[in-house]
């Protein structure tokens, strides 16, 4: 019986290598429990074997009535004989999905700096393209010159007193 659950188990943890993740990787969770299935098998079912070796008996006597109990490990059924092989896939499955989610993590945040990145880069292509365009060709023949001019203290129209000041007036020739 252990043996064809160990095959089972062999060839399921083979098969699971090829399942992937939405994001198109192997899911370490799915290969985790197979894995620690298998190892807890092995080393969990060796461990409770040598704790099982021995068989006890034990008798007791009350009121005329007498009950005999007796237990020898490797023979019984259920969960209790393949606890190495569930604690095994539990703990296997637990390992997987932390390193999972932690790989997980990882694809974030990468996006994360590249798209910061992009952003970035955006930011100085634009500042760059308005620097050029801003700036006056030298291959036009067009002069600039800038003048000063004075304007006096002066009311305007609608009552409002502009006090003296100096004002620069490009000319483009």
């Amino acid at each position: 019986m252990k043996t064809t659950i160990l095959i089972l188990l062999v060839s399921m943890s083979s098969l699971l290598t090829a399942c992937s993740n939405a994001s198109g990787g192997v899911n370490k969770g799915l290969v985790g429990a197979a894995t620690g299935g298998i190892l807890g098998s092995i080393v969990g079912d060796r461990l409770l074997k040598s704790n099982n070796n021995g068989s006890s008996s034990s008798s007791s006597t009350t009121g005329g009535t007498t009950t005999t109990s007796s237990s020898s490990g490797g023979s019984g059924g259920g969960l209790s004989s393949h606890a190495g092989l569930i604690s095994g896939a539990v703990a296997g499955y637990a390992a997987g999905a932390i390193s999972d989610s932690m790989a997980q993590n990882e694809v974030r945040q990468k996006y994360l700096d590249g798209y910061n990145k992009g952003r970035s880069d955006a930011i100085k292509d634009l500042y760059w393209l308005k620097r050029d365009a801003e700036r006056p060709s030298s291959g036009d023949g067009v002069q600039r010159r800038y003048y000063e001019v004075p304007v006096p203290e002066h009311v305007t129209t609608d009552g409002v007193l502009v006090e003296p000041r100096k004002v620069v007036i490009e000319v483009v020739e």
